[in-house]
């Protein structure tokens, strides 16, 4: 009778592994079969994160001397306002051949040698331009030499920051490390215009001077100590070739980059995430630009003189530090997407876009609506909500998503075509903007129908990511053959 019971236990055992499903055995076989990431070394790791911070903010040394600059640079080289203007223009243009060229070198050699590349050319062009002499033509020399510092500046720089530090982020951790990686522009700017503005005594040559000689300086970190790559993962892929030799038949042979390339191109998603970086970026442009002016305009509406409030130091004070709160929560909004994006199933990596983008839509329909005829307390509440809703989906965009896209081999060159489309809807918004001056109601019904834009492709990355969950989930249940049924 024991014998019989003992008989009995082990049957209806067996019919329970038997009836375990199918998907669980799978994942457990996947799990097991992975790979394991290698140990990381943290203290290292937020090392080489910091120094190319720190290097990255020798990019806004050399653009940002023109903002501490602009009025002596023009009282005394005869600068109207319009070649100012075409300068910046130019400035723009170079740097989307920057970012495409950028795309193509990271992918191809690494970022390491375009971070450097690019130091050294917006350091030298920096250094070419405050030794322009004083003639007739100095206009075009001086646009011929800004132009150059955008290609290097506005255009390498950042792909390439971008190249290298994905490259020692663990995948697990790359949104809220390159949350933190983001934030450096933030911080370059405000730094470079403090340390900057003591040298304008000695004139605006000695900014520039002084610019190139510190954007030298914080690349020393990357040239002496930084890799392209943690050593661990150059040593596997040393060793990937001889794995590949040994068992042949397991391993997918890599594709060329032009092959690689024509997929990527292929890929409507990719265009989707360009759309949305360049109407982020374009409604982002337009408020770091003229968000003091807008409120400006809220502050001096019921001024007896609006011409002399404009004009007065309290105004000034009063809008600048009600501004600086766009750009400080837009920091804490980088940090907080690049969070989520980490902690949140992947089906939901969307749903960080969305959930940001659709109060920037009501933001600005509502000042559509109101224009600057609101309470300078409540405007300056727009501004500073805008900054949070804007800065942390436009930043993960480009240093995050596009990795998930372009993958291991395309990620620079996603970043570029980012970049690209960033920088045409910026010089777009601006030439609108100069178009209708100062109404403010056109201006945000303009930036209304951008949002919305930027709204439906949030959307319909969100509704990709969990359409492609939806069909691995049905693959996973319906066992091995289900790829073959679902194609």
């Amino acid at each position: 009778l024991k014998s019989a019971r003992q008989r009995g236990r082990a049957i209806s055992h067996g019919s329970e592994c038997r009836s375990e499903p199918r998907a669980r055995r799978t994942a457990l076989f996947r799990a097991m079969s992975q790979p394991q990431e290698p140990k990381v070394e943290w203290c290292k790791l937020y090392l080489v994160l910091v120094g190319l911070c720190v290097c990255y903010f020798g990019k806004y040394f050399c653009t940002s001397d023109m903002y501490v600059v602009q009025a002596q640079f023009t009282d005394t080289q005869g600068i109207s306002a319009k070649q100012l203007s075409s300068m910046f223009a130019m400035g723009y243009f170079m740097s989307m051949f920057g970012k495409v060229a950028a795309g193509g070198l990271c992918d191809a050699i690494g970022g390491r040698f375009v971070v450097l590349m690019a130091a050294g050319g917006y350091a030298l062009c920096s250094v070419l331009f405050s030794l322009v002499p004083d003639s007739d033509n100095s206009f075009w020399m001086f646009l011929v030499l800004w132009g150059g510092i955008g290609f290097f500046a506005l255009g390498l720089a950042w792909v390439s920051i971008v190249s290298v530090a994905t490259n020692w982020i663990p995948k697990a951790y790359l949104g809220r490390l390159m949350g933190f990686v983001s934030m450096a522009p933030q911080l370059g700017d405000a730094t470079a215009r403090l340390c900057l503005a003591p040298f304008l005594d000695f004139g605006w040559r000695a900014v520039f001077q002084a610019s190139a000689a510190v954007a030298c300086g914080v690349t020393l970190p990357v040239l002496l100590f930084i890799g392209n790559k943690p050593a661990s993962a150059a040593a596997s892929e040393a060793a990937a070739p001889a794995a590949a030799t040994a068992a042949p038949a397991a391993t997918k042979p890599k594709g060329s980059y032009f092959s690689n390339l024509k997929v990527l191109l292929a890929n409507p998603f990719l265009w989707v995430l360009c759309l949305l970086s360049g109407s982020l970026y374009g409604t982002r442009t337009l408020f770091l630009l003229y968000s003091t002016s807008f409120l400006s305009a809220a502050y001096c509406k019921d001024a007896a003189s609006i011409a002399a409030c404009h004009r007065s130091g309290h105004t000034m004070r009063a809008t600048s530090m009600a501004s600086s709160s766009y750009t400080l929560l837009g920091c804490v909004s980088v940090l907080l997407v690049g969070f989520l994006k980490d902690r949140l199933p992947a089906r939901h990596r969307g749903a960080t876009l969305t959930l940001f983008v659709a109060p920037l839509f009501i933001i600005l329909a509502f000042l559509a609506a109101s224009g600057p005829d609101l309470p300078f307390g409540l405007a300056a509440a727009m501004v500073a909500l805008i900054g949070f809703c804007l800065f942390g989906p436009y930043k993960v965009l480009g240093a995050v998503f596009a990795v998930d896209v372009g993958g291991k081999e395309l990620k620079s060159t996603c970043t570029a075509f980012m970049g690209v489309f960033d920088n045409l809807f910026a010089m777009l918004m601006l030439f609108g903007k100069g178009a209708i001056g100062e109404d403010w109601s056109t201006m945000f019904s303009a930036l209304t129908i951008l949002s919305s834009v930027s709204l439906l492709c949030a959307a319909t990355v969100w509704v990709s990511d969990l359409r492609a969950h939806k069909r691995a989930t049905a693959r996973e249940l319906a066992g091995p053959s289900a790829p073959l049924l679902l194609a």
